[in-house]
């Protein structure tokens, strides 16, 4: 149509101030990223001045891929005076055989029951364990999460000199492959950049892949007990330890810690669609308009910018777009650096959010439908949340 020369002139304005605030949106998310580099900082290495019992706990089902090692890095700890908890229930591949395949007297392995209905599985095996530990420091730990000999005395040494209630690492992401690399380079980018862990009482992060915190403190907070039907426990501890006037605070573990959490594009997917809808708290408009958005500011540059260049819409977008695209790039460039990625990472970072998109309406679907699996169980609970 022919539009008014006013109106035209509004209209481009418009879409120029849009294609602006697309750059601004992502560098607000980099300076939340390097704000973060103190709020979020990498683990230093150190000793404590005291030495309390430390309780590794170990939830474990089907994971013969990845047990063996885990607990070789446990018990190969520089740490002088910790044992190790690990709870087995209902694995159906070959986790059973290994686990009894060893022999330490810092080792207990406990062959139990599965969860009764009103609980799901990781925090039934998480309090299990807690009830048996003996120390004063309560470590969880996943069973595809590897440690250096180094790994928990660095820690209890962080938790005694921020004097903090509750520690968690987000250990370096292995990723075997592109499937793999195309949803977990999510964990690290999202973490650092959207959440203002620099301010301390917004601090209310943890990652279940290792979770040190104070028996006193885990006992305040109702521990697993407390959140028991809940997919994200994780982060629902961490919840309920900021409301209780809890100190927290989550490292990088840079070489300290390494996991490895999915094998493949599908795994991968399944892993991340059980977890991402319960961030939100099953809220279904924020939810589904922040993965729209990020998928938005991802893919539009990308059409706008050639589009521009070639003369199909006004050459005044070249520059924001561009702009767009730059800062989009630098943060992920900036991420993948910081966090050990694959550095074709920031090339490929619109696929990220595509598949992040696609994921996230999986998640959605599964838990508004009731549907959902991993590991052979269903991931909800009869009775709904305690």
């Amino acid at each position: 149509p022919s539009w008014p020369p006013l109106f035209a002139e509004e209209i481009l304005d418009f879409f120029v101030w849009h294609e602006w605030s697309l750059a601004g949106f992502f560098f607000v998310l980099l300076a939340f990223a390097l704000l973060n580099l103190r709020g979020f900082p990498k683990i230093p290495q150190g000793k404590p001045k005291e030495i309390p019992k430390v309780s590794i706990l170990v939830p474990v089902r089907d994971e013969a891929e990845n047990i063996g090692e885990c607990l070789a890095s446990l018990l190969r700890q520089d740490y002088p005076d910790y044992e190790v908890l690990v709870y087995e229930e209902g694995s159906k591949d070959d986790t059973k055989a290994i686990l009894s395949g060893f022999s330490d007297p810092r080792l207990q392995v406990i062959f139990g029951d599965g969860p009764p209905p009103e609980w799901l599985g990781k925090p039934w095996a998480c309090a299990r364990l807690a009830e048996m530990a003996k120390g004063e420091l309560l470590l969880f730990v996943d069973a595809d999460v590897r440690l250096a000999p180094e790994a928990l005395v660095s820690a209890v040494a962080a938790l005694e000199r921020e004097n903090i209630d509750l520690l968690s690492l987000l250990p370096r992401q292995e990723m075997p492959n592109l499937g793999a690399a195309l949803h977990v380079a999510l964990i690290p980018w999202s973490l650092s950049s959207f959440f203002p862990l620099f301010v301390p009482k917004l601090r209310r992060v943890a990652v279940g892949q290792f979770l040190l915190i104070r028996r006193a403190a885990y006992e305040k907070i109702g521990g697993h007990g407390a959140v028991r039907a809940e997919v994200l426990e994780d982060q629902a501890l961490a919840s309920r330890a900021a409301k209780a006037g809890l100190r927290l605070k989550l490292f990088f573990s840079g070489d300290l810690a390494r996991c490895r959490m999915y094998r493949g594009f599908w795994e991968a997917n399944r892993g991340l669609a059980k977890n991402l809808f319960p961030i939100f708290k099953k809220k279904l408009l924020p939810f589904a308009f922040v993965w729209t958005w990020l998928f938005y500011v991802a893919w539009q540059p990308l059409f706008v910018l050639p589009l521009a260049l070639l003369g199909y819409v006004s050459s005044e977008l070249i520059r924001p777009a561009a702009w767009a695209l730059g800062s989009a790039f630098f943060l992920w460039a900036f991420t993948a650096l910081r966090f050990r990625l694959p550095l074709w990472l920031p090339l490929a970072y619109p696929l990220v959010h595509l598949v992040a998109w696609f994921t996230a309406a999986r998640s959605a679907f599964w838990h508004i439908a009731q549907r959902g699996t991993w590991k052979g169980r269903s991931i909800h609970v009869k009775g709904g949340k305690p």
